[in-house]
């Protein structure tokens, strides 16, 4: 028998053993960490026992072990998606079980978690490029689900390194930034009619995603301090996700924390929100701002369907999404001139690298406004050298030769003599 001990005195960590007349002869016996569960591992040569025993007594010694017991990937990813719902928004979840169930597991399925390996994964991915659907947007998605999944493998001590890090990356093609200006809002608001231009305006001098447009109530609004409240979303769940008996919507609380926010109201709004207000007819239990016909809350689809890409369509506006009323409201506030910082925090966005990368792109296909193009003129005049006196040419003023030295001549001509 063979072992490998601690530094000093101590227990064996790893032991190997032969079994005469077995195939893979030489085993090795460890004791799991924590567990202290005895395990082995049997090998064909003893060079590889010697070398599989000095790795796992490194990895106990040094705090690194890892389980060796194969976990198939679809069982981890399974459980990873059942452990994370509840830490999660449901339009998440979904997009993590549309990865999972629709791409990971059937490429993956049964194999271990700690089987795979960089260009298994590489070729899974080349494999999804090259189909050309889903997207490359898509699958960076894909992939960063995956990157999840695996970090957590790692935090959870399955695998020690995730192998995703030694993947090769792609590009992604940039996604054309648009958002509507303001005559383009006014035109829209106007062809939506009053219900839904009010809508449209919240979200757009608001920066609200629609969820969160949808779920706001009147105790959520201050239109004498014009303030508005960001407390909870609207979430519209499938039908299979729904129990029996419980309507498809819900109303929580944004998961970001950033996403519970104050923002004004611009005083043009007011008057309109109040003649809304009173327009208002119908029930509505859940004093929804913009409730359904039936008091629940709008549901997106049918906000975009029959109201939003119409009028679209009929103003001749192409490329823009719901969503991009966010992108409008940092639109507004980089033309008004607002600190970036200041948008973040009324935007909701979790970091301020987000809101910079919008706000910069969108800074930069503006033009100059009149009062920075009269600074610029300014500086540059500033920046202009003073003339230059021109001197007098030797032209137009007639010189008088000068007469050679005397002195020097003779005593060039006294010393040329001889």
């Amino acid at each position: 028998m063979y072992a490998i001990r601690r530094e000093g005195k101590g227990p064996v960590i790893a032991s190997i053993r032969k079994f005469p007349g077995r195939k893979k002869p030489f085993g090795v016996a460890w004791r799991e960490p924590g567990t202290k569960t005895q395990r082995w591992r049997y090998f064909a040569t003893k060079r590889e026992a010697d070398t599989f025993r000095d790795t796992v007594g490194t990895e106990i010694r040094q705090g690194t072990y890892v389980d060796q017991r194969p976990i198939p990937f679809k069982m981890f990813s399974t459980d990873w998606l059942a452990r994370t719902k509840p830490t999660v928004s449901a339009n998440t979840h979904s997009l993590h079980e549309w990865a999972v169930n629709g791409y990971l597991i059937p490429a993956f399925n049964m194999m271990a978690i700690q089987a795979l390996r960089p260009d298994r994964i590489e070729r899974w991915q080349a494999a999804l490029l090259s189909q050309g659907k889903p997207g490359p947007r898509s699958v960076q998605i894909i992939r960063g689900v995956l990157h999840t999944i695996l970090e957590d493998g790692v935090a959870k001590g399955v695998i020690f390194a995730s192998p995703l890090a030694r993947v090769r990356r792609f590009e992604v093609p940039e996604r054309e930034l648009k958002y509507l200006d303001v005559p383009q809002l006014k035109l829209l608001c106007e062809k939506v009619g009053s219900f839904y231009a009010a809508l449209f305006l919240i979200m757009a001098f608001a920066g609200l995603r629609v969820g969160e447009a949808t779920g706001l109530q009147w105790s959520d609004l201050d239109l004498d301090r014009r303030r508005l409240w960001v407390r909870r979303q609207a979430i519209w769940r499938r039908k299979k996700n729904c129990p029996p008996g419980e309507p498809r919507w819900t109303l929580a609380e944004p998961k970001p924390r950033a996403g519970k926010r104050v923002v004004e109201i611009p005083v043009g709004l007011s008057p309109l929100l109040i003649a809304h207000r009173e327009s208002l007819n119908g029930s509505n239990p859940l004093n929804l701002v913009f409730p359904s016909q039936t008091g629940t809350p709008l549901y997106p689809k049918n906000i975009r369907r029959r109201h939003f890409l119409p009028a679209l369509q009929a103003l001749g506006i192409v490329g823009i999404r719901q969503h991009d009323f966010r992108r409008t409201f940092i639109a507004l506030h980089v033309e008004a001139g607002t600190h970036p910082k200041l948008v973040q925090e009324r935007v909701g966005h979790s970091s301020i690298g987000l809101t910079m990368d919008l706000y910069g792109k969108i800074a930069g296909q503006m033009a100059l406004s009149t009062e920075q193009e009269a600074r610029l003129e300014a500086l540059a005049a500033k920046a202009l050298p003073e003339s230059v006196p021109v001197e007098p040419t030797t032209n137009s003023v007639t010189e008088t030769p000068t007469e050679p030295d005397r002195t020097l001549a003779k005593t060039s001509d006294s010393e040329s003599t001889p």
